[in-house]
């Protein structure tokens, strides 16, 4: 690549695999693809050094809101917000397959991720559909390693995820989305997975920077780096680690400890918002039944009433 073209937003294309076209679930293989940022000049882009959007430290995230349950008639669904990155998760299923499942005695996992047309602003429609590929390539094998597909054999689950707006960390966002989705769509799991996205800047000093807006992306050096890690937080396991750029052995250390640390934090805000909806369900329920209960003590009163005016 040329010294003077922008730094690729996701690095080297993965190795290519010539004597392999399908995952055992029958995932096609990682795409090799490198999509690139459209840059703006220097003296429009501000610059990383200069500090961060918000006055947050180089290891702090930004807000996040987690909301599980979030269309009430798919089986599972998630709202993640991270910052101004907005995805929505929507899990259907079990359904029966066709002819292809007498092949396999595991079940399926479909995946689909969309970008919203008006989702970045630093991104084309063309750079989007590519970047498609590649994250739904790394989050179906991710979510393949944590399902049980075992458990439904002949069986599928179509996963669907949205990306609304896209303002940085997507994958590790999408992939909080589509576990918690999973989970409260009640699909068996060896563990929630939570994710965290870390850049090293570029340049002298190495200084990393945790959850990066999309605007920080846009301006990083061509030398920075990234680095996207998923965690199953109760099994202490990494399920996803994908960087790209220069990575040294001693900010990568540091940079997978720092994420390692903050994917553990959003795994137990993971697991309180799933609770919190098994709570509301569980009150839902319970209200609902009082109500029926109500109704039916009524219903009696009013029989015995006409049956005493009878006599």
């Amino acid at each position: 690549r040329p010294a003077s073209s922008p730094m690729p937003a996701l690095g080297d294309p993965y190795p290519s695999a010539p004597f392999e076209t399908k995952s055992a679930h029958g995932a096609l293989p990682p795409v090799s693809y490198v999509p690139l940022l459209q840059r703006r000049s220097a003296a429009v882009t501000p610059s990383a050094r200069a500090g961060r959007p918000g006055g947050r430290r180089p290891e702090e995230t930004r807000p996040c809101r987690l909301q599980a349950g979030a269309v009430p008639n798919a089986a599972g669904s998630a709202y993640v917000e991270q910052g101004r990155t907005k995805i929505i998760a929507t899990v259907y299923g079990p359904r029966q397959v066709g002819d292809r499942a007498q092949q396999s005695a595991e079940g399926f996992l479909f995946l689909d991720l969309s970008f919203a047309p008006f989702s970045s602003r630093f991104v084309t429609k063309e750079e989007n559909e590519k970047r498609t590929l590649l994250y739904a390539s790394i989050l179906q094998r991710t979510l393949e390693s944590v399902v049980l597909l075992d458990r439904y054999s002949k069986m599928a689950f179509d996963l669907s995820l949205l990306v609304l707006e896209d303002d940085g960390a997507v994958l590790t966002a999408a992939l909080a989305a589509a576990s918690m989705a999973l989970a409260d769509g009640k699909v068996e799991m060896r563990d929630l997975a939570a994710g965290a996205t870390v850049h090293l800047l570029g340049g002298p000093g190495g200084r990393l920077l945790l959850d990066c807006e999309g605007e920080e992306e846009y301006a990083l050096p061509e030398d920075s780096a990234v680095l996207h890690l998923g965690l199953c937080p109760a099994r202490g396991k990494l399920c996803l680690l994908h960087s790209a750029g220069p990575l040294p052995a001693d900010a990568f250390e540091r940079a997978v400890l720092l994420a390692k640390e903050t994917a553990e934090a959003v795994g137990n805000e993971m697991r309180r918002s799933l609770e919190e909806c098994v709570e509301r369900r569980a009150a839902k329920r319970t209200r609902r039944q009082a109500r029926s209960a109500a109704s039916a003590a009524a219903a009696e009163e009013e029989e015995e009433e006409e049956e005493d005016e009878d006599d």
